[in-house]
């Protein structure tokens, strides 16, 4: 019986199933070509979000940090100036003096 099997076999078929076997792995390779590109773009395209939030983040803390020193400046356009109050005591009458003898 297995000798049967091996006189079924004759070279034709053999390139053939090698020539299926070759056009098999040429549409794998073209698929996980196909994969890696697509996994490639997103991760890319994560980046590219996370990258736009820390741009976004850096400027609002930049547009923070500037209204702060642009109210700081303001701040320090306004003219200071110190005020001092005192109180002058009047001296009082001398108080007359009684002598007991």
């Amino acid at each position: 019986m297995k000798d049967k099997k091996y006189a079924d076999d004759d070279p034709e078929r053999t390139l053939v199933t090698l020539d299926q076997l070759s056009q098999t792995i040429e549409v794998m390779t073209s698929v996980v070509n196909r994969l890696r590109r697509h996994l490639s773009d997103q991760i890319q395209a994560q980046l590219d979000a996370r990258e736009a939030e820390l741009e976004a983040t850096a400027k609002s803390e930049a547009q923070e940090s500037s209204s702060a020193d642009s109210k700081q400046s303001q701040d320090d356009k306004r003219e200071s100036f110190v005020v001092e109050i005192s109180q002058h005591e009047v001296d009082p009458a001398p108080k007359s003096t009684k002598i007991l003898h």
